[in-house]
Formats: C-alpha cells, sequence, structure tokens
C-alpha cells in the first residue's frame, strides 16, 4: 500500500512541473501541521470575504469575493526525501494561479536541496507571512508574477541560522520593447537570490526573528537586470509582535508596467519601458488583546524614482511617486493557538500621489472594508 502510494506522489509531482507556469501574486508558507513521521498530508486552504471599496470617491459598492483557494500535498517519500505539491488559484482583476512542485533533500542535519518549482527566497517578514495574513498583505510589493523552476542550497551552521542560495529561471517580460534590438534579446535569463534567516530565543521562544535577502534577475535584454534587496525582522513579545521590513527593488525594466502606462499616455512617441526604483517601508503592530482576538495596525510608505530622463517628462533620479497605505483591523481565532479558522474586520486606505504636473491626474485616494474568514482543512 505504500509503495502505490508513494508512486501516486511521484506522479503528482511530475505531473505539476509539467504543468505550464502561471501568474501570481504571493505566495503561501508551508504551515507546520504535518506529522513529522507521516508520508502523506493533503490540505485545503479557502478564504472568502465581503468587499466594500471607494476608488476616487465614487462607492464601488460590496460584493462577496471569494479571495483564495489552496490544494496542498506535502509529506515525506522517505527520511530524507520529502515533497510539496500547491495549486492555487487566488481571485485578482485577473484570476490568478501559483504552481509549486518541489522535492527536498536532506544530505545530513546542516545541509539540504531544493529542486523544482519553488517558492523565491525572498526576505522580509511581509513575504513570509502565510495566507492567513492577506488581507493586511501590502500587494505592491514583490513584482514577479510567476513562478520558476530553478534549484537551492540550505545550510544551517548552527541552531537558529539558515543560510539559502537560490538559482532559477529568470521571468520574461510579458510586454515587449518594440525598440528592442534582435541581437540584444537574453533567451534564457537566470536570477539568483542569497537569504539569511535566523532569530534570537528566549526559553524556546523566538523573540526576534529576521529574514534578510539580496537577489538579481537577468531580464530579457542584455544589461538589464532587476535587483531586490529585502530586510525584515520581527519582535515577538507577548501580547504584541512587532514587524519591520524595509525592501528596496531596483528595476531597469519597470515590473509592473504602472509608470509605462502613464508615461505612453502623456506622449505617444514614447515606446520603450520605464527603468525604476522604489524604496518601501513597512511596519505592522498586532496586540492580542484578550485571548482569541488580535487587532492590527500596518502602515507602509513607498517612494518612487526614475533611473533614467524621459524625455521631457520625467528626468534622471527624479521622485515622481509616493505611495502611504494603511490598514486596520481586528482578528477573531476561535481555537485557542491553531490559526487554522480565522474571521477578520478589515479597513485600508491607500493613497497615491504623484509629484510631476503632469501626472497628477492619476492621483488616488481608495478605500478598502473587508469582513471575512479564513480556513484551512486537513483532509488525508
Amino acid at each position: 500500500m505504500k509503495i502505490k502510494k508513494t508512486k501516486i506522489i511521484f506522479l503528482i509531482i511530475f505531473l505539476g512541473f509539467l504543468y505550464p507556469s502561471h501568474s501570481f501574486s504571493e505566495i503561501i508558507k508551508q504551515k507546520n501541521t504535518t506529522d513529522e513521521n507521516s508520508h502523506f498530508n493533503m490540505f485545503l486552504d479557502f478564504s472568502s470575504s465581503i468587499n466594500s471599496t471607494v476608488k476616487k470617491e465614487f462607492s464601488e459598492g460590496s460584493r462577496f469575493s471569494e479571495d483564495y483557494l489552496n490544494l496542498e500535498v506535502i509529506g515525506k517519500a522517505t527520511d530524507k526525501i520529502s515533497y510539496r505539491f500547491t495549486k492555487q488559484f487566488k481571485k485578482t482583476e485577473n484570476f490568478e494561479m501559483i504552481d509549486l512542485a518541489y522535492l527536498k533533500y536532506k544530505w545530513n542535519d546542516k545541509l539540504y536541496f531544493l529542486v523544482g518549482k519553488q517558492p523565491f527566497s525572498f526576505g522580509s517578514m511581509e513575504y513570509a507571512n502565510n495566507f492567513y495574513e492577506h488581507a493586511y498583505r501590502y500587494p505592491h510589493v514583490y513584482k514577479n508574477k510567476e513562478n520558476s523552476v530553478g534549484f537551492s542550497f540550505i545550510y544551517l551552521p548552527i541552531k537558529d541560522h539558515e543560510f539559502q542560495f537560490q538559482i532559477i529561471n529568470g521571468i520574461k517580460n510579458k510586454e515587449v520593447n518594440v525598440v528592442q534590438i534582435k541581437n540584444h534579446e537574453v533567451n534564457h535569463p537566470m536570477g539568483y537570490s542569497v537569504n539569511w534567516n535566523w532569530s534570537l530565543l528566549n526559553n524556546n521562544k523566538k523573540i526576534i526573528q529576521n529574514r534578510w535577502s539580496y537577489s538579481i534577475f537577468q531580464e530579457n535584454e542584455k544589461k538589464k537586470f532587476w535587483k531586490l534587496l529585502a530586510l525584515g525582522s520581527k519582535l515577538n513579545w507577548k501580547p504584541f509582535s512587532i514587524e519591520a521590513d524595509y525592501i528596496f527593488s531596483d528595476e531597469d525594466i519597470e515590473k509592473n508596467g504602472e509608470v509605462t502606462k502613464i508615461l505612453r499616455s502623456l506622449n505617444n512617441d514614447y515606446s520603450h519601458i520605464a527603468s525604476v526604483k522604489y524604496g518601501t517601508y513597512l511596519v505592522k503592530l498586532k496586540y492580542n488583546f484578550i485571548p482569541k482576538w488580535n487587532l492590527i495596525a500596518k502602515g507602509v510608505y513607498e517612494i518612487g524614482t526614475s533611473k533614467e530622463g524621459i524625455n521631457d517628462i520625467l528626468g534622471e533620479n527624479q521622485l515622481f511617486q509616493k505611495t502611504y497605505t494603511y490598514y486596520g483591523g481586528v482578528e477573531f481565532l476561535p481555537i485557542i493557538k491553531n490559526d487554522d479558522l480565522s474571521f477578520h474586520l478589515s479597513y485600508q486606505n491607500q493613497r497615491v500621489n504623484y509629484s510631476l504636473d503632469q501626472m497628477k491626474k492619476e492621483n488616488n485616494n481608495n478605500h478598502f472594508i473587508i469582513l471575512g474568514l479564513s480556513y484551512r482543512v486537513k483532509m488525508i
């Protein structure tokens, strides 16, 4: 029976490798809910909400939304080989999916290898948070919209310190630069990340946690790169926890295309893709004021700067955008010491201000109110 089950597992993983890549907006964090000796675990994650939105002072009304649906299979094939397969559907403006399918091999107690379609090795607490935090997550930080196949080395030199070096296929831009010369293209771009995760303990409790990383991705044009520095720390001093992140994104080819779209609307002759830099600061406070109830407050400040001058619209190294985002909410967990079921009520206000006169018409002040629930069910 175990042999048949193992064959089925490897078949699922193999099909996951063959399945085409899809775009995505977030990567879930694997929860430590599996039995260490279990060979097969299947989970279903689901999140739904009622959303009320006001954009540019006009109410878009309220609607029900299925925000998140995830099927995950994790377990151990042998004492040294573990696996994870994920198929995730996330409700966005375009229906998006995440695929994960990888094997983890334990060489010894200090060295592990990860191969397959895997999460990006980015730092910060924002990236590390699991899907239950999605109502308070800032969605514009990590701008890779597809998962990728690659290889990772994970090294644990001493207790509570982990280093990860990742090599993966780069992500080709969906929007083609029409002035790009054919022989300047890179057919198989690659990406590299170095990640250091470490913590300080007090009576076996992780009081201070840190996730730091630096990544560089070759774009599909020579001498064009995406560089990402992500630094995050968390102070867990119950009943309080505080998270602070700094994320710097240096984009020779703009990742989300928002500024490029505005520039093209101002100048019909502009056919390039903008080169920009973003610095993002995030602070989140959680207060467990009574059992089962958490108060959450969060603030995000982001600045956008040009890297190159663009006609008469944007100068070199010119500040063009400031974004302020505020979150506030309450979270209810019916089962103490178990967040597999949670309810949340949150409010979000996002203000995007462009400093250039030509771009100020794109300023916005949006409001969001969300009442939702999230739960995780172990099916097998």
